[in-house]
């Protein structure tokens, strides 16, 4: 009985749903502890609720990076990260929006697999129709009980929508805590 009401709270959100959409980034990251340098591929299809749902955005990232350089022990560093992740997001102004967004995901590679959660707040400046401005604070750890995975991370950035459907971001990411990195990232993400 309780999967059934599961159901039908999920059936009754996907038939006021807006849409599908996908978004795939690139992102350069720099540990600034090892000077190890990282490149990073994410697909990340979702699905998009009305403005006023409680949950906006509903979403898979699948993650892939790994080191440039070998590191001393002759190996490079690879990992695959699969995250569900949901947003909500209101308007405070015409031009000034809050989100947040979490969720939980599992890291896998060549040295430690784990799980692990974030949750993100941030705020969404309108500069223009077509350019937004974005900074947030996300807080992550793993949840298995994995030691050196917590983390936090400063993003900022700006977005270009071409138009309704179609939208480029570029983020300036700042690691601390257990993660002492930098990070350049560009995303392209399309609606249906």
């Amino acid at each position: 009985m309780k999967c059934l009401g599961w159901v039908i709270l999920f059936a009754c959100g996907a038939a006021q749903a807006e849409g599908f959409r996908i978004g795939l980034e690139y992102e350069l990251e720099k540990d600034r502890k090892t000077g190890m340098r990282s490149d990073a591929v994410a697909l990340e299809p979702g699905w998009e609720f009305p403005r006023g749902s409680l949950i906006n955005l509903v979403e898979l990232l699948i993650d892939h990076s790994r080191d440039r350089n070998a590191g001393n022990d002759g190996s490079r560093e690879k990992e695959t990260k699969i995250f569900v992740r949901l947003r909500h997001s209101r308007s405070f102004t015409d031009n000034l929006a809050y989100y947040v967004r979490g969720g939980v995901g599992r890291s896998l590679s060549n040295e430690d697999d784990f799980t692990y959660a974030y949750i993100e707040a941030g705020l969404k400046y309108e500069i223009h129709p077509r350019w937004e401005w974005t900074a947030g604070l996300r807080e992550g750890n793993s949840i298995d009980g994995t030691d050196g995975e917590r983390f936090g991370k400063f993003i900022t950035g700006p977005s270009f929508s071409f138009d309704k459907n179609n939208e480029v971001g570029l983020r300036y990411l700042q690691g601390f805590r257990d993660k002492d990195t930098r990070a350049w990232q560009i995303g392209y993400t399309h609606k249906f």
